[in-house]
């Protein structure tokens, strides 16, 4: 199996018999709408995007973007929330399923199961198994302890929001997920893509990597250490 990072929340994943593409953001909508341009080239054609499952965790440009959807072939499959499927079929795209959290789909020799994130709109995280090997993507989500429950999938590798605007969590918040959690490797993400919405990563790994056990203080928004 091969990740590859393609900014933001964005990822590939390719196994010896699937690949499927996560969060896409392949152009420059938010300057275009917001006037907020990307800091990171564009990695990918979405002229050339051609695998099992296309996966849009909720209807944000920087996840859905309706600019590189409209460059991508009309047979391509999506998978993508309720309101997702919509905004989908609305730019000329058929060939969607939606899930709801909970509810699990399998494209090739992955299976995709659609998992809970608080998020500013409808919008899931993701629990992807493949190769002996269970990842988890949070896509974009606020702190909330239901986020604990992922431990029960047991994840190998954590992908995790810590840009701490616009509906997502904080380094302090996402560190305290990844403990609930319990992977090996946890991966910060969500922080590159805009200046106006960024985030040091190695505020986030330099604590995983000193293998710090930590409780998250809601009222306070700190980070109690218990033990290093």
């Amino acid at each position: 199996m091969t990740i590859r990072f393609l900014g933001q929340s964005g990822y590939i994943i390719k196994t010896k018999k699937a690949e499927i593409m996560i969060d896409p953001y392949l152009s420059d909508s938010v300057n275009r709408v917001a006037g907020r341009p990307r800091t990171l080239p564009i990695p990918i054609n979405p002229q050339n995007i051609s695998c099992e499952a296309v996966i849009c965790t909720h209807n944000h440009l920087d996840h859905l973007d309706p600019d590189t959807v409209a460059q991508i072939n009309d047979e391509q499959f999506f998978i993508t929330t309720n309101e997702g499927k919509i905004e989908l079929n609305q730019l000329g795209k058929d060939h969607v399923v939606s899930l709801n959290v909970g509810e699990s789909t399998v494209v090739g020799d992955i299976e995709i199961t659609a998992v809970f994130a608080d998020h500013t709109v409808e919008a899931f995280g993701l629990i992807v198994k493949t190769e002996n090997k269970t990842l988890y993507f949070s896509g974009d989500t606020l702190y909330n302890e239901k986020l604990f429950d992922i431990a029960k999938y047991h994840p190998d590798i954590t992908f995790i929001c810590i840009n701490g605007r616009l509906g997502n969590m904080n380094v302090n918040e996402a560190l305290a997920v990844a403990n609930k959690i319990g992977a090996k490797v946890n991966i910060p993400n969500h922080y590159d893509m805009f200046a106006s919405n960024s985030e040091n990563p190695h505020t986030f790994t330099n604590q995983i990597a000193n293998g710090f056990i930590m409780e998250f203080n809601k009222e306070y928004d700190v980070l109690n250490i218990l033990k290093a």
